[in-house]
């Protein structure tokens, strides 16, 4: 589908294949809908729980002349809001024959999506049904597909998200906060050895929700931006303790900008100085997320000594 694809389809490519059900007409008085959401009057959804993949009925094939989003079920939870990110879960139907393509529910995990600017300006209808529904509701999504001159067109296809959770992100943790969670053992602790090459002691406990700043060494150069390229030794950590990249087993720093590296970088390293030496504690959510197409998966630890604030060419 032209839009939505974007955001979900990539995480679907890794994954492994009781209450009553709502009616169209009594549910379309208070659910909300966008685009051409006629095309989805006669989806009928059973819910069978946050692990179990619904019962979905519609009448196939449906015509699908352009994008059409609709609040098929409203959950019991909490209403979402713009900003937050969202958990769900979601079905692919060939809306052709009614059959099922693909689900997330047999894997267990649910998958991801931030309400932010970027899905409101890609995908409107979509970012409009969400914020304002609420957790647990069962939205229906369908688009025309947009098929390559000269390639065989795939079958239209109905998408059934279910929402799980919705939560504020993650945010930039304090020094004071860091503190506290230092003082109470919830942080990992870096050693360097005498060449400076770092280990690090993981604790009995969860990651912490919000993104870790901890400055070891502040260092006495110029302050860096968002904007800036900067070169650094760096080794990263899952919060199980694997060691997953070292640009010290490289024997050289590594450049990169700033504006071009996981949000938890970017956010944890501005506003330090060259020269510092911190560890950095990143939400999944800041990271690579839960089941990345590349890169690791969940929450993670870096330790980043900054070496040069590159120049602009």
């Amino acid at each position: 589908m032209r839009k939505v694809l974007a955001f979900l389809l990539p995480a679907m490519l890794f994954l492994t294949a009781c209450s009553g059900a709502s009616t169209p007409a009594d549910f379309d008085r208070e659910g909300k809908s966008a685009g051409a959401a006629e095309t989805l009057e006669s989806v009928e959804v059973t819910d069978a729980g946050p692990e179990t993949v619904p019962e979905v009925e519609f009448d196939a094939p449906l015509t699908i002349t352009d994008t059409a989003v609709r609040a098929v079920t409203e959950g019991d939870g909490e209403v979402i809001e713009a900003g937050q990110d969202l958990k769900f879960h979601l079905v692919f139907f060939n809306a052709d024959d009614g059959s099922v393509l693909q689900d997330s529910y047999g894997a267990g995990q649910p998958q991801s999506l931030a309400l932010t600017d970027q899905l409101k300006e890609a995908d409107p209808e979509l970012y409009e049904v969400l914020v304002g529904s609420k957790v647990g509701s069962h939205i229906a999504y369908t688009a025309p597909l947009e098929v390559p001159e000269g390639s065989e067109a795939p079958p239209n296809q109905l998408l059934v998200l279910q929402v799980i959770s919705a939560q504020d992100p993650p945010k930039k943790l304090s020094s004071e906060e860091v503190a506290e969670l230092e003082e109470a053992g919830q942080l990992p602790t870096v050693t360097l050895d005498d060449q400076g090459v770092p280990s690090i002691e993981f604790p009995d406990n969860d990651a912490p929700a919000d993104l870790v700043v901890k400055v070891i060494e502040e260092g006495t150069g110029e302050e860096i931006t968002e904007a800036d390229t900067i070169a650094a030794n760096y080794t990263g950590w899952s919060w199980q303790g694997e060691q997953f990249d070292s640009s010290f087993e490289r024997g050289e720093p590594s450049e990169f900008p700033l504006s071009g590296v996981i949000p938890g970088w970017t956010q944890g390293l501005s506003g330090l100085t060259v020269g510092s030496k911190v560890l950095l504690v990143i939400p999944s959510v800041m990271a690579y997320g839960d089941q990345p197409a590349q890169g690791p998966a969940g929450p993670l630890a870096f330790y980043v000594e900054i070496v040069e604030k590159v120049p602009a060419e």
